[in-house]
């Protein structure tokens, strides 16, 4: 589990990380560990990738460590017809646009953690991956893996622009 302390200072190590977040057990939800996965099989230096089953705030020293951030989830929503890519923006925010959850449990929420306890935000998106079955089995539907395609590929593009 990763030290919450917040006398811990981060150490700048990383200039991006990956965060796929979701279900093992379903399916399509599945697919931001597997985005996760593939990009922390690259090996590259300056790149953490983590899949995780759901943000928590123990992710925010990890947050605080990096330059750039980027949550991969599905999305299950039945408009959700191509890979959608949303710039996060905490720090510019004003505190009533911030979500009031304090639990970490979504990426606006554990940014604002970030920027409280460690006084700083990393540029941050989301990627949602649309999906159209949660269902307990191991494949992903075609939609989600072309979806889980262009989300590796937004990475990498993400990588060249932003070194």
């Amino acid at each position: 589990m990763i030290s919450l302390s917040p006398i811990l200072k981060p150490s700048f190590q990383y200039q991006f990380l990956i965060i796929g977040c979701g279900n093992t057990l379903l399916s399509g939800a599945a697919v931001g560990h597997q985005v996760a996965k593939e990009v922390a099989a690259w090996s590259l230096p300056s790149v953490i990738s983590l899949a995780v089953q759901q943000l928590t705030p123990e992710l925010a020293i990890v947050i605080a460590e990096t330059d750039y951030v980027i949550f991969v989830d599905a999305c299950a929503q039945s408009y959700a017809q191509a890979v959608k890519i949303t710039p996060l923006a905490v720090c510019s925010q004003r505190p009533n646009a911030i979500s009031n959850n304090t639990d970490g449990g979504d990426p606006l929420s554990l940014l604002k953690i970030t920027q409280e306890r460690y006084g700083r935000c990393p540029q941050a998106w989301s990627i949602h991956i649309p999906t159209e079955c949660l269902h307990f089995e191991n494949q992903l539907s075609a939609t989600t893996h072309q979806g889980c395609d262009r989300a590796l590929r937004t990475i990498e593009q993400f990588f060249t622009t932003y070194r």
